[in-house]
């Protein structure tokens, strides 16, 4: 990871700290709560003991707590009309943002800071304002803003005539050059500033200024000098006891060695650093010292503590809320993790790493993080992934060298071209001189050429030397953070998956429950609200589909299927779907397939399905009365399909962005009639997958038309229809089923008792055996013989996948000639959880809440050459 390069980058960082940091004792917190507490005290008092709580007593250790009582501050401030306490709340709500490492939000609170701060025309007021801002624009790394913004303030302590602010002033303006790379304009502000400190015999800053002053040597290659600055703030911080500020120094002590390369006093100072911020209880700092000592581990070989550290540094970054050091610490831990092995673990903490500095713009975190995952995508042989990585890498670090090689090449065409011009000049002059001397004066001048052209050619070199060490250098960082960044991608799935399962397991028990109470005997007066729930409970369903269609389609992880499908079939499913919802509006729901369209076709009748739904559905949805028409045609050699209804209509100016995500034509839409907002988007990224077209025709008031075309390719003679099944082939399915055994193995009894109905109520004479885990599941295998298992997934004791493993082996071991067909049944529909579903053995997958048909079809698939 080259912690060398790494902490010539960080080092100092904890040079800034501000002495509000140091210790605050519980009992004086508790006295000053007292005097906030007590409205009989003088509302000044009051104030101030609210604005130290915040500022003293919680600004590292808790900054929610400090946002909070400065919260308390600004609103008292406000109420007795105060506003220089408001300025100095609203600059202490600021600084929470920028410990966060969130300066947009801290740019917001920090402008009405200045804004008051002007109308009270209090300089020292507006400069510790504008001493915020700097800070803020410095986070979000625009130097020349927060230069901008410190050469105000020192204009300002001029005019004040505040020396000790024109000495802090020029020390943040000499620290803004150095960040720039200006070390020259850096040094010689910090030298001014340091003799005013000399002058006014301030200690404190003295050192603060010699800290800096030691970074611009480290910059410069010249760590002793750095280290004797250090050492001599070493000192005045141990007599002082200051313990914030000794910690600083003795990591920027520990940087040094560092760089140094001697890894045992590094880490040395670093641990000891390390103690007194965990002592002051700074957590920021504790979260990015350990990220630097879990590198030095990482260079030495030692990557459990290397992972132990960055790990601790990721726990700390995420109880801030600190994102930068938050996505820096899972870079760390997928490089660890890499070179561990365990590939899949480091992709995910790689992939939320590249997600951070993707959507941050941070091009060297882009690269490194792209380069770290190469190595592991390889490893678990996804090559795709591995190649677009490499790919990402390079167009990331082309665009870190671009500038600068450019740069260089000018600088030695202009270098080149002038050395030439200087060695024809000279020659015509020697020519006018000394004409009689010519054989003299031409052998000088060959020897003057041979000698510029050396002279020429070490200057080319020594160039050409520098920038290929420049190179050297950014390889080096790019190779020390490359190996950090796919869990955005991963982390984002996982989140999925879990939310997928959390609700559809539940949503399957009310479903399928309605579905039981509407099969059963019971009074005609519940139908309305059986009714109303099987609605509702449909509603979540496709709003959690939605969701999850629209996330596959962003991640290009949506599959289209190219099967024989039969249109009229697809339509007529679609039509009985929606036919409750119609005729509780009280409208007509019609479709009409001309008969040019052919009885079979290629496509994915699914998603041919969920696209008409969409449509259909939300015809249905807008319209009061009338009538809504499902049609078919050939157009243009094109299947057309065109939805018509008599509804409310859409805009003209709302009818082009009506296909955006989580778009209606009016904001009142959602809130009248409901909906995500997501069903058209996801229609038109459907249809296009096909390679398809959709549109819209509408007059507001006077319905709408809405149009999708696919290729029209004709399926081959004798090729049926695979996915959508008509009500005479499911009657065929369960009667081929008639007696079957099945073993259903389900954690949850109201899902049980779910599949007991079901399977009961469809297939006659079927023999039901249930068990609550995977352990129970293997036993029951072994002592009894069934026809087909159900598997739930996620079990306690032992889940599917593991129950799965061990029937398979246990069938392996007894030669069994035929296994036992196992279906999982799971609320997960993520492609990652089915793929694992098949890894394990299993033969065939049912979603939770399930269709009557996506229960039957399966076990027939299964069952079929065996029954």
């Amino acid at each position: 990871m080259q912690s060398k390069h790494f902490f010539l980058a960080i080092v100092l960082f904890g040079f800034c700290l501000n002495t509000q940091a140091q210790t605050f004792t519980k009992v004086k917190q508790d006295s000053l709560m007292f005097v906030w507490e007590d409205t009989s005290q003088p509302d000044i008092d009051r104030l101030n003991a609210v604005q130290e709580i915040s500022q003293e007593g919680y600004r590292f250790k808790n900054p929610d707590s400090a946002f909070y009582y400065a919260q308390l501050q600004y609103d008292f401030a406000r109420s007795i009309k105060n506003k220089e306490f408001q300025v100095r709340a609203l600059n202490a709500q600021g600084d929470v943002y920028l410990l966060k490492g969130d300066p947009d939000k801290a740019f917001d609170i920090l402008t009405s800071a200045l804004k008051l701060s002007e109308e009270l025309s209090d300089k020292k007021s507006k400069i510790n304002t504008l001493g915020n801002i700097s800070r803020m624009f410095e986070l979000k790394g625009d130097l020349e803003k927060a230069l901008d913004y410190n050469l105000q303030i020192l204009s300002l302590s001029e005019e004040i005539q505040d020396t000790l602010t024109i000495g802090k002033s020029l020390a943040t303006i000499g620290e803004n050059y150095v960040r720039k790379g200006d070390l020259a304009s850096g040094l010689e502000h910090l030298n001014r500033s340091k003799r005013i400190f000399e002058a006014l015999d301030n200690q404190y800053n003295i050192v603060k200024v010699q800290s800096l002053m030691a970074n611009i040597y480290m910059q410069q290659g010249n760590p002793d000098e750095a280290l004797k600055f250090l050492t001599i703030n070493q000192v005045y911080f141990e007599k002082t006891g200051n313990k914030t500020l000794l910690a600083g120094c003795l990591s920027n002590i520990g940087g040094v060695y560092a760089i140094k390369g001697d890894p045992k006093k590094a880490l040395q100072y670093l641990e000891k650093a390390l103690a007194h911020f965990e002592e002051t209880g700074n957590t920021p700092y504790i979260a990015g010292i350990s990220q630097n000592i879990g590198r030095i581990y990482y260079d030495e070989g030692n990557l459990e503590r290397a992972l132990e550290y960055a790990t601790k540094s990721l726990k700390l970054a995420k109880k801030t809320k600190n994102e930068n050091v938050a996505a820096s610490a899972k870079q760390e831990i997928g490089i660890i993790l890499a070179d561990q092995g365990k590939h899949t673990q480091a992709i995910s903490y790689g992939n939320e790493a590249l997600a951070f500095f993707q959507t941050t713009h941070d091009v060297m975190g882009i690269s490194l993080a792209s380069r770290t995952l190469v190595k592991s995508y390889r490893s678990i042989e996804n090559y795709k992934k591995a190649f677009e990585m490499n790919e990402l890498h390079f167009q990331m670090r082309d665009s870190l060298n671009s500038k600068e090689n450019q740069k260089a090449i000018i600088e030695l065409q202009v270098q080149s071209e002038y050395e030439k011009q200087k060695a024809l000049d000279d020659l015509e002059n020697q020519k006018e001189i000394a004409i009689e001397a010519a054989k003299a004066d031409a052998q000088r001048k060959i020897s003057w050429a041979i000698g510029a052209g050396l002279f020429l050619i070490s200057i080319l070199a020594f160039i050409i030397f520098n920038r290929l060490k420049v190179t050297r250098k950014q390889k080096a960082v790019i190779e020390e953070q490359k190996n950090k960044v796919e869990q955005s991608e991963k982390y984002k799935e996982q989140f999925l998956a879990n939310m997928s399962h959390e609700i559809r397991t539940p949503m399957h028990a009310i479903s399928g429950m309605i579905k039981i109470l509407e099969r059963n005997e019971h009074p005609s007066t519940q139908d309305a609200y059986l009714n109303a729930m099987r609605t509702s409970s449909e509603n979540l369903v496709v709003i959690l589909n939605d969701v999850l269609d629209l996330s596959k389609i962003e991640a290009g992880k949506l599959e289209i299927k190219n099967t024989p499908m039969n249109p009229r079939l697809v339509v007529e499913n679609v039509c009985q779907i929606l036919k409750y919802k119609a005729e509780e509006k009280g409208l007509t729901l019609s479709n009409n397939v001309a008969n040019e369209v052919p009885g079979f076709v290629m496509g994915d009748p699914t998603r041919l399905n969920q696209i008409l739904i969409n449509l259909a559905g939300n015809a249905i949805k807008f319209t009061q009365k009338g009538s809504v028409n499902i049609s078919v045609s050939i157009e243009d050699e094109q299947l057309q399909f065109e939805v018509n209804d008599t509804g409310i209509g859409i805009p003209k100016k709302e009818q082009e962005s009506i296909f955006g995500a989580f778009k209606q034509a009016k904001d009142s839409t959602t809130r009248h009639f409901g909906g995500t907002g997501l069903g058209l988007s996801i229609s038109k990224q459907l249809v296009e997958l096909q390679k398809g077209k959709i549109w819209l025709e509408s007059t507001e008031g006077s319905g709408s038309t809405f149009y999708a075309t696919l290729p029209l390719q004709i399926a081959n003679a004798g090729e049926e229809e695979t996915d959508l099944i008509s009500e005479e082939k499911l009657k065929m399915m369960t009667a081929s089923l008639q007696g079957i055994h099945i073993l259903i193995a389900e954690d949850n009894p109201f899902n049980q008792m779910i599949a007991q109905d079901d399977l009961s109520y469809y297939i006659n004479g079927v023999s039901i055996s249930t068990v609550g885990n995977g352990a129970l599941a293997v036993e029951k295998f072994k002592k009894n013989t069934y026809d087909l298992i159900l598997m739930d997934v996620q079990m306690p004791e032992m889940n599917g996948f593991e129950a799965v493993k061990k029937i398979r082996e246990i069938e392996k071991l007894e030669n069994r000639d035929i296994s036992i067909p196992i279906i999982a049944m799971t609320a997960s529909l993520m492609k990652t959880e089915i793929d694992s579903c098949y890894k394990v053995g299993m033969d065939n997958y049912i979603p939770k809440p399930y269709t009557i048909e996506e229960l039957i079809r399966p076990i027939f698939n299964e069952l079929k050459t065996r029954v």
